[in-house]
């Protein structure tokens, strides 16, 4: 059941392995500063008009700023991605319909990465789930509870000519549930009612996945 790890096949960033990565940091962050300089105007610019289209509500002011091959990741998609400008419209008209009165805002300092064009920003996102996420994207079609929420992710961009063309978002979901009403607290009797039956279960789901692995050999 272990992962044999000496057969896996390495990472590879820019061609490079996680070591080989590590080892050329002094280099990269040197000429790192030249870059930078020349990609300050490009993301500055791009930055406002995609601050400005999102607080607007203003759908194809987004995806004026994004390029046709554009590709989206997000965890409530559940491993999947999206690519295309029709389904990025999607995934942002299912937001606003889903949480009409939703409001981002910068909640750090953005990282600029040292090799690409990505850049990583942490964000605020504050809103009332009002309405419903059925017929979007996501395969969690559910309904609003009109609860109230505020949480924090982050962004991952990578530009293309001054467009966006990665897109990745990262928040805690599980957080998110709990604040809209869908999941228990952590400490209360049926968050951990729902932990025994797991722990009651896990033995028959490891002889499952073992009976499985035994039958593709």
């Amino acid at each position: 059941m272990s992962i044999e790890i000496a057969g896996l096949e390495p990472t590879l960033v820019e061609g490079m392995t996680s070591d080989e990565l590590a080892a050329a940091m002094p280099e990269l962050v040197t000429t790192f500063v030249g870059r930078a300089t020349d990609r300050a105007i490009m993301w500055r610019d791009w930055s406002v008009r995609w601050l400005d289209a999102w607080s607007e509500h203003d759908l194809e002011g987004v995806l004026a700023l994004v390029t046709d091959d554009v590709v989206y990741e997000d965890p409530s998609l559940f491993g999947e991605r999206l690519a295309g400008k029709a389904a990025l419209r999607e995934v942002v008209a299912m937001t606003w319909r889903a949480f009409p009165d939703v409001r981002f805002e910068l909640a750090g300092t953005p990282y600029l990465a040292v090799l690409g064009t990505g850049m990583a920003v942490p964000w605020r996102m504050r809103a009332t789930f009002a309405g419903d996420m059925g017929g979007g994207p996501s395969p969690l079609g559910i309904a609003p509870t009109g609860r109230q929420f505020d949480t924090h992710g982050v962004d991952i961009y990578e530009l293309s000519d001054g467009l966006l063309c990665r897109w990745s978002t990262t928040t805690d979901l599980f957080d998110l549930a709990q604040q809209v009403g869908m999941l228990p607290g952590p400490r209360t009797r049926l968050f951990q009612l729902g932990i025994r039956m797991q722990r009651l279960g896990a033995p028959l789901l490891r002889m499952i996945h073992r009976y499985g692995e035994r039958a593709q050999r």
